[in-house]
């Protein structure tokens, strides 16, 4: 992975909407897709006569690769410089969070973004010195119904947050 050389933004977040693939029950019961995507852009869409603008919009036929791509490689990118990076994923029960971040594990076409962070991140690490010494933390966490559990460890459930002395928030 060839690693930009100038900083990221000062303010560089941003929000991409991902229309998941409709699933076979969904398929099954005639359900269509309500959202208009208008001709020429990928940045807006159209839901019940109004207009809503994202930096990215990834429609239903989106491959993983280019969700990965488009919306997540550069902030991988940024935390092998040493930068912080997050990817929060919001929405409704079953609207795709779990099929963007997860996918189908195992598969090199279907996988989602965290298994490719994980072959990027590696990758990245096995191309430098031996001699270096790296140390990776990740956290996986669910916030429903305002209770929040660590999706690497399932026994640790209603977490909550908290501020260190410096008042980076963390869950404990």
């Amino acid at each position: 992975m060839n690693l930009p050389h100038e900083p990221p933004a000062e303010d560089s977040i941003k929000v991409v909407c991902r229309f998941r693939p409709l699933n076979d029950a969904e398929e099954k019961a005639g359900s269509k897709f309500i959202a208009k995507f208008p001709p020429g852009t990928e940045e807006c869409l159209s839901f019940t006569g109004k207009l809503y603008m994202y930096d990215k919009i990834f429609k239903p036929n989106a491959t993983q690769e280019k969700v990965y791509s488009e919306a997540a490689k550069a902030i991988v990118k940024d935390v092998l410089m040493g930068y912080n990076g997050t990817i929060f994923a919001y929405g409704q029960t079953s609207s795709g969070k779990t099929h963007t971040m997860e996918g189908v594990l195992g598969d090199s076409v279907h996988q989602g973004i965290i298994p490719r962070i994980v072959n990027d991140i590696f990758n990245h690490i096995y191309s430098m010195d031996e001699n270096i010494e790296f140390h990776i933390k990740v956290s996986y966490f669910e916030i429903y119904l305002d209770k929040i559990r660590d999706l690497l460890d399932v026994s640790k459930t209603n977490l909550s947050v908290h501020e260190d002395k410096n008042r980076v928030p963390y869950v404990k």
